[in-house]
């Protein structure tokens, strides 16, 4: 696409009618990576350091598009959550660019804005786009991930780009079509910082307590995405980008989910079962000058000590962390995105073949005499038994039938015939399992 060309974004014309998604593999984040492997990339960048991965031209083309751009766009102007939204910027990505921060712009302007040299932004573009939705959502699902992860999109008209600024989450550039000039940082100016920063005029402008390490002490790379390349950042890094041409990129953010809220449950459901908790300290009378009153300190250093306590037979037993973790694996697990409805039960035969559903990997945690296992639309519980049939049916990567599940106990402790006929149900209707 050429400049001439953006009044093509919007109505009637070019780019032309986008191709149908691909659909979901399971393998979504493994493709995304290559040669990179998934491992590798959990256990040695994300968060922790840059990663640049160099990709074919056309190695993200079934993700996305000038032709899904267009449909984003013209679905966008419907849309009446404010979480999907348009941003414009006229910095020109070098430092000085600062002065002239991002603003609210609205989808008609799209065209207006990118011929006078503006850099736009389409927030959570995945709120336009149900394929790109599901696509993200399966990466957050194959990287185990708790938080929330989103997409935006930028499109930058030759030498536009934003300033010098690091994000509080994880971001990965796709870049998409076009070329775009990156500086960044090659690790965090501070780790999980909890606001953005942006460095204008030799100072750092942050809400953050703590903003971190300046640019000018950091260590900077510089690199050239083309199509088919990837730009991974941990949250924090210092960066800045500048598109060569007429640039389409994606952004695949991954934001966190803070540990306390992931163990509020459990320490509510703690607190809630004791009187002493859910009443709070004592009252008192007289003068407060100094000190708290004995009453108040006392019950304050009991409830502390039972808290200690509480913790401590956590830490104990690190399969009572099971279920707060496993529920943040599914609870808002995504902006805009919907689960799909429970699945009608096929009217199966003995040949009939079914598989772990490729886009639902089957992950579960034993727990005593259950196991707990997370779907798309919450969590799944079954007796620890039927532990030995899931890992089958995952290694049974060419299918199986019926008679080959109910063939395959050999304990005396597996569940009947029936109960097992009703587990995999319940596993098909929620999209665990599909037919071949």
């Amino acid at each position: 696409m050429t400049q001439t060309d953006f009044n093509a974004l919007l109505g009637p014309g070019a780019p032309d009618e986008a191709a149908p998604p691909a659909p979901l593999t399971g393998r979504e984040l493994a493709a995304l990576l290559s040669p990179l492997t998934p491992e590798a990339f959990a256990t040695d960048y994300f968060a922790r350091q840059s990663l640049n991965v160099e990709g074919a031209e056309t190695k993200f083309a079934h993700i996305f598009s000038w032709a899904r751009l267009k449909q984003a766009l013209a679905r966008g102007e419907t849309l009446q959550d404010r979480r999907f939204n348009l941003m414009a910027s006229f910095a020109g990505g070098e430092a000085d660019g600062s002065r002239r921060p991002m603003f609210e712009a609205q989808i008609p302007q799209v065209t207006e804005l990118l011929t006078a040299g503006a850099t736009i932004c389409i927030t959570n573009i995945h709120m336009a786009d149900p394929a790109l939705a599901r696509w993200a959502q399966a990466l957050r699902t194959q990287l185990n991930f708790s938080g929330t992860v989103g997409v935006n999109c930028y499109v930058s008209p030759d030498g536009a780009g934003l300033p010098m600024h690091y994000d509080r989450r994880v971001a990965t550039t796709l870049q998409i079509a076009g070329r775009k000039s990156w500086t960044f940082s090659t690790e965090a100016a501070r780790p999980w910082p909890d606001a953005n920063a942006t460095y204008k005029d030799g100072q750092i402008v942050s809400t953050a307590a703590d903003p971190g390490t300046p640019p000018a002490d950091m260590t900077f790379r510089t690199v050239e995405l083309s199509p088919g390349d990837l730009l991974c950042l941990p949250a924090g890094a210092w960066h800045s980008a500048r598109g060569i041409g007429v640039s389409l990129a994606l952004n695949v953010y991954f934001a966190p989910r803070n540990l306390f809220d992931q163990l509020a449950p459990l320490l509510l459901e703690f607190a809630s079962a004791s009187g002493q908790w859910r009443g709070g300290p004592p009252a008192t009378v007289g003068a407060i000058d100094g000190q708290m009153p004995p009453p108040v300190a006392a019950y304050m250093r009991a409830r502390l000590d039972e808290f200690y306590t509480q913790a401590r037979a956590i830490i104990d037993n690190p399969q009572g962390m099971a279920r707060p973790w496993l529920d943040a694996l599914t609870d808002g697990p995504y902006t805009g995105w919907a689960p799909d409805p429970v699945q009608p039960l096929p009217r199966a035969t003995a040949e009939d073949r079914f598989r772990v559903a490729r886009a639902a990997p089957l992950r579960f945690i034993e727990t005593g005499d259950t196991l707990t296992l997370p779907c798309d639309d919450g969590l799944l519980t079954f007796p620890a038994t039927l532990a030995p049939i899931l890992r089958r049916m995952t290694a049974e990567t060419g299918g199986f039938t019926l008679p080959d599940v109910i063939a395959w106990p050999e304990s005396a402790t597996a569940p009947p015939p029936k109960d097992i006929i009703l587990h995999l149900q319940t596993l098909y209707r929620n999209g665990l399992l599909e037919m071949v």
